[in-house]
């Protein structure tokens, strides 16, 4: 058997040995009577853990059993004699020098940290890093942009088109400068800067659609009722706001209904200021374009439709959850009869 062969059976003997615990009475050192408690499986906790951890679960475990006296009686043994892992390696012949031993347990360590941070890297984190690279990305060509505009506008004042479209202006036929009756005469080198600059910010575009592509195509697979109810931008900074579909699925819908007016919220708090009806679910079309007096009523509806599609997203069976079109339907239903009922209470109003 080769060096590395060897090695590796080692490591895996010395994850069995810290993934279980064995106990009796004389290791202990406590009376007690009537125990059938003697090994306890720890495969759920992290392979590594501290002797009060490893204790405090040994307790968690034992007492599902009768003897609640001799199960007291433990947790103080356990947090004044902690086990000694190093010299039980050594007894047990899994290390035979201190070196070894702690060479041995940082490759368990390294590999108990990569997977868990594989596990805490979900699917709903991915799209809460690409929601926030994506406001990066837009406060980065709103800056580029307007410095473009606000110096390119001294060779060519007339000019008046929508952001990108004036990037890609400059871009590609910079030369049009000398044509502006209004404008001050440009110079050959101060109009390739300017075109390497709108260059620059057009690739910046380019990586904006990139990352909204990349967020479209997460959301249609993490939360495809989310995305369906709320909009894939929207859902997606809902997420990102909430910190991951768990936590979104565990808020209730008043606080999904408030989230974003974090700020109207505290002022209503400590003032008599009106409380707020609506928070980042005012960009949805289904809500700017209400009636304004029904705008409290519609948010309350679509925030508990938005709760809704979410826990049904989470709480699937399946990695792939499918649409429910009944939670649409439904949202739908309740907004058309807040808006029929709306005429009717105007007319009681005016009697």
């Amino acid at each position: 058997m080769s060096d590395a062969e060897k090695k590796f059976e080692k490591i895996g003997k010395f994850e069995a040995w810290f993934g279980t615990v064995s106990y009796n009475e004389n290791h202990a050192g406590c009376n007690h009577t009537g125990s059938d408690f003697s090994y306890f499986s720890l495969s759920e906790k992290p392979l590594i853990s501290t002797s009060l951890e490893l204790s405090d679960h040994l307790i968690s475990v034992l007492s599902f059993s009768q003897n609640l006296r001799s199960i007291s009686s433990l947790k103080p043994v356990f947090q004044n004699e902690k086990p000694n892992y190093r010299e039980m390696a050594k007894e047990s012949g899994l290390a035979e020098t201190d070196f070894e031993y702690v060479s041995t347990l940082r490759e368990i360590a390294i590999q108990t940290a990569r997977k868990q941070l594989s596990a805490s890297l979900t699917e709903d984190k991915k799209v809460i890093q690409a929601v926030e690279a994506l406001d990066d990305l837009n406060e980065t060509i709103n800056h580029l942009t307007e410095r473009l505009v606000e110096w390119y506008s001294a060779y060519y004042p007339e000019l008046d088109l929508p952001s990108e479209a004036y990037v890609r202006f400059v871009s590609e036929i910079p030369e049009s400068a000398s044509q502006s009756l209004m404008g001050a005469p440009a110079a050959h080198e101060d109009l390739i800067l300017l075109q390497s600059w709108a260059d620059d910010i057009l690739s910046l575009y380019d990586r904006k659609a990139a990352v909204e592509s990349f967020i479209e195509l997460k959301m249609k697979e993490t939360a495809p009722n989310l995305s369906q109810i709320a909009g894939v931008v929207l859902g997606a900074r809902l997420l990102s706001m909430a910190g991951g579909l768990k936590n979104l699925a565990a808020m209730p819908s008043g606080s999904i209904q408030v989230m974003g007016a974090e700020k109207a919220m505290v002022k209503h708090l400590r003032s008599n200021a009106p409380s707020p009806k609506h928070g980042i679910i005012f960009s949805h079309p289904m809500l700017n374009t209400a009636p304004f007096r029904l705008r409290g009523k519609i948010a309350r509806a679509y925030a508990a439709a938005v709760s809704l599609s979410a826990r049904t997203d989470y709480y699937s069976d399946s990695s792939n959850p499918e649409i429910n079109p009944k939670i649409e339907s439904g949202l739908n239903d309740k907004i058309n009869r807040l808006k029929q009922a709306a005429p009717s209470q105007n007319q009681k109003e005016a009697n």
